[in-house]
């Protein structure tokens, strides 16, 4: 008896504001919503699980398609005529801030099609479209594994950034070219700086390694042009600044 009071005066409070909403349809919503965001969460973390991932992002992706659903099934209710606008204009500004947020800490770009995704599957619960949003779940769950299980886009021979850290006297201009072209199938000088308050030169090298190069001979060789100084090797990250 209890239950079916609350949901009654729930009823009653969101039909006397927005016409047509029901406590149920937003139960339905809400639920639906709830259960493609965590989908789209647990295809996050699976296709991720080697690279790492986010929690933050995999609980982003579990409450932004609720949040948004709500927030269209609101903005459709504030004005009459207007409904269909001014839902799609809250729902281009919570996606803008969300995209702004994202793209403001360091993250794969993969994960942009995550937040779409998100996004899209929200818009389409709250404007009633429950049936295309799962054709919308079905279709990244399928894709996403595909995608992952083939490894598409992977390099064959990945770019691998090489720092080497010089004196300032020595004249870096194709002082390690001879060894490079011995380990390396391609090399380009990314980034040249100094460092230690003027005292040394900081090389940057993005270079393709061939497939049977010892890099601790590399390493060996150009600690005696350097000097014994520090010398690196990292995975290549794009770098605007560079």
């Amino acid at each position: 008896m209890s239950n079916y009071l609350a949901i009654n005066l729930m009823d009653t409070i969101i039909t006397s504001d927005m016409t047509g909403v029901t406590a149920g349809l937003v139960f339905k919503i809400l639920i639906s919503s709830l259960i493609f965001g965590i989908i789209l969460s647990v295809l996050y973390i699976f296709t991720n699980r080697i690279d790492g991932h986010s929690k933050g992002m995999s609980y982003t992706l579990i409450m932004l398609p609720s949040i948004l659903a709500i927030l269209c099934v609101v903005s459709s209710n504030l004005s009459g005529a207007g409904n269909s606008s001014t839902a799609l204009s809250a729902i281009s500004i919570g996606g803008a801030l969300t995209i702004i947020r994202f793209r403001s800490t360091q993250g794969s770009p993969k994960d942009l099609a995550y937040i779409f995704a998100a996004l899209t599957l929200g818009l389409a619960c709250g404007r009633g479209y429950i049936g295309v949003a799962a054709v919308l779940d079905i279709f990244m769950v399928v894709v996403m594994i595909v995608l992952m299980f083939i490894r598409f886009g992977d390099a064959r021979n990945p770019k691998k950034l090489l720092k080497i850290v010089i004196p300032e006297s020595l004249n870096y201009v194709g002082v390690f070219d001879e060894i490079l072209k011995k380990y390396t199938v391609r090399w380009d000088v990314v980034k040249v700086k100094s460092t230690n308050f003027g005292t040394m030169f900081e090389l940057s090298y993005a270079v393709n390694f061939k497939k049977d190069a010892n890099q601790k001979e590399m390493f060996d060789e150009i600690r005696c042009l350097n000097g014994n100084l520090n010398v690196s090797i990292q995975n290549f990250v794009y770098d605007v600044e560079a």
